[in-house]
């Protein structure tokens, strides 16, 4: 299961997930970006960077209504940086808030740490290890283990203190009759939890975030209530666990660090960096409390909206810590040993001309075109590379590659469209002047770059587009001593406060009208004639029938005469 989601409908390809990520863990497919769980080491980095914020979190929320619901008490294991996620005056506040919301008891967490921190004396006192890592971090077990498994060797062989204080309160409770929910600022323990080499120790994890959220929906208000106690003895020392020294200083107590010497280290580049010095045999004897977030748990990427209280958290987890003395282990009957593997997914590598042909792909032919600029996310172009032949990264995430190539073929349709293109400034100083544009005027580009759009033409209309914003289209200009028609759109572009004019060389059309119109009114000059002829013979033609027609009735009428005469003699 991935600790971290995706909304789907908000990933807007700015790769900011991408370059924060430590290890490199996030592919993107179908445009967008996808975690890959097998590499992920859930320290939050991504969560926090998302400008879109397209990241979304598991929640256990639901998980823990029911186990509030069921017929077994529910606990809580409360994360000693609290301060950082409430707001309260005593701490005990935090604990009536938290019963109201429905479970039987709060514990502080560093129950389990006290107990994690002697198991690291105990084993520091023998010297078996070259040097010692504390394990109290899941983000940083996740990143030996997926990245640098040949350092587990290193990892002290001890639960952290999340899953000790849930089997405390287990063993205290009965495991059979209760459940554990942790509260924390961590995103690693909501994906620690389902270790199975654990076996439901920890039945759920909430963030302060979350628990914040149900506090306010509830009209809970934790500087109001009184303060009730926690479930366990007063920790003391141990409490300074979640900022920089505070394991360390919780070690001392029983007894200290032995011969080792002891080296602080928080952030996961620092974290990283010492991992490699390690591995290259550059660091020995050091006892090492190593954590991923910068400033310890305090500054944990679910610590809540006001990231900024987090500097006052320290100081008050300090005083905190010093409020009262550490009181004695509890006696147990559990194991605090864990084992830590190799979990490494294991990637097909390139060969060197593999890298290089990807390399050609996006322009980089030589070492020396290889710009390293990381925007992709990735350090080098041959780190990039490796991830395009792995199928974690894409050609296009490479911006000079991009913006070459957007250029190139914004440089291509610029000097290839037949249709001339000007644009002109908010001065009506020339900033472009197409091929096109060069062949109709007579001037070279750089000549036409120096003089103002009023030197070359009428401007009236890229004035009134600048002037208005409103933009002309279709209009039609002849440019007389040019010799040509032009069928002219002129825009007004305001992010650059910019007019461009798109002249299309209309004269071959024009011509073509007027000779058509030309042979249209000759034809119509033709018909009219033959028309007019036509009516003149018709004219004559009826003109000589009524004559015929005159003659024949005289004729007819004679003969007529004659024969009724004749019949009258007779």
């Amino acid at each position: 299961m991935s600790v971290i989601g995706l909304k789907k409908a908000d990933c807007k390809n700015c790769y900011r997930c991408l370059k924060v990520c430590p290890v490199k863990s996030i592919t993107f497919e179908n445009d967008r970006a996808e975690i890959m769980p097998y590499e992920c080491i859930q320290c939050g980095h991504c969560l926090e960077a998302c400008p879109q914020n397209a990241k979304k979190l598991h929640s256990d929320k639901t998980k823990v209504l029911e186990l509030l619901a069921g017929d077994k008490k529910v606990y809580v294991s409360l994360a000693p940086s609290f301060h950082a996620g409430f707001d309260f005056e005593e701490e005990g506040q935090v604990v009536t808030g938290l019963l109201k919301l429905g479970f039987a008891g709060v514990d502080e967490t560093v129950t389990g740490a006290a107990l994690v921190s002697k198991a690291y004396a105990d084993i520091l006192k023998e010297h078996s290890m070259d040097n010692a890592l504390t394990t109290c971090c899941p983000a940083i077990n996740n990143l030996v283990e997926r990245h640098y498994p040949e350092l587990t060797k290193y990892l002290l062989p001890v639960i952290t203190p999340m899953v000790a204080d849930a089997r405390y309160i287990k063993e205290q409770h009965g495991r059979q009759n209760c459940k554990v929910v942790f509260i924390g600022p961590c995103i690693a323990k909501i994906g620690e939890k389902d270790d199975p080499m654990y076996s439901g120790d920890v039945d759920a994890v909430l963030t302060f975030e979350e628990v914040s959220e149900w506090f306010d929906s509830k009209g809970i208000v934790l500087r109001d209530l009184e303060p009730t106690p926690f479930m366990g003895d007063a920790n003391g020392i141990h409490r300074s666990y979640p900022i920089t020294d505070g394991i360390v200083g919780s070690v001392n107590h029983f007894g200290g660090y032995g011969d080792y010497d002891a080296l602080k280290i928080s952030g996961v580049d620092e974290c990283i960096d010492v991992l490699k010095a390690i591995r290259d045999g550059q660091l020995h004897n050091a006892f090492i409390e190593i954590n991923a977030c910068k400033g310890g748990c305090v500054y944990g990427p679910v610590v809540g909206e006001n990231k900024r209280k987090r500097f006052q958290a320290t100081i008050a987890i300090e005083k905190y810590a010093k409020k009262e003395d550490a009181s004695p282990l509890p006696e147990i009957g559990f194991s605090m040993k864990k084992q830590y593997i190799d979990k490494k997914h294991k990637e097909e590598m390139p060969t060197e001309e593999q890298i290089r042909e990807i390399l050609r792909k996006t322009g980089k032919n030589t070492p020396e075109d290889e710009r390293n600029c990381g925007f992709c996310g990735y350090p080098t172009c041959r780190d990039k590379a490796i991830a395009v032949f792995q199928n974690k990264a894409k050609l296009a995430m490479c911006l000079p590659y991009m913006s070459e190539l957007s250029n190139s073929m914004s440089n291509v349709i610029l000097e290839e469209t037949p249709n001339m293109i000007i644009a002109v400034d908010s001065e009506l100083k020339i900033v472009e002047f197409n091929q096109a544009a060069q062949d109709a005027f007579g001037l070279t580009r750089p000549e036409a770059l120096q003089k103002y759009i009023y030197e070359v033409m009428d401007s009236s209309a890229f004035e009134a587009v600048l002037e208005t914003g409103e933009n002309i289209t279709d209009r039609k200009v002849s440019y007389q001593h040019l010799g040509i028609v032009t069928l002219q759109n002129i825009t007004y572009v305001p992010e650059h406060n910019l007019v461009i004019g798109v002249f299309k060389d209309i004269t071959s059309d024009e011509q073509q009208q007027e000779h058509m119109y030309k042979l249209r009114s000759d034809t119509m000059d033709m018909a009219q004639k033959v028309i007019d002829k036509q009516m003149m013979v018709a004219q004559e033609i009826a003109s000589l029938l009524g004559e015929t027609t005159a003659e024949t009735k005289v004729t007819l009428t004679k003969l007529k005469d004659m024969i009724v005469y004749d019949e009258q003699g007779e």
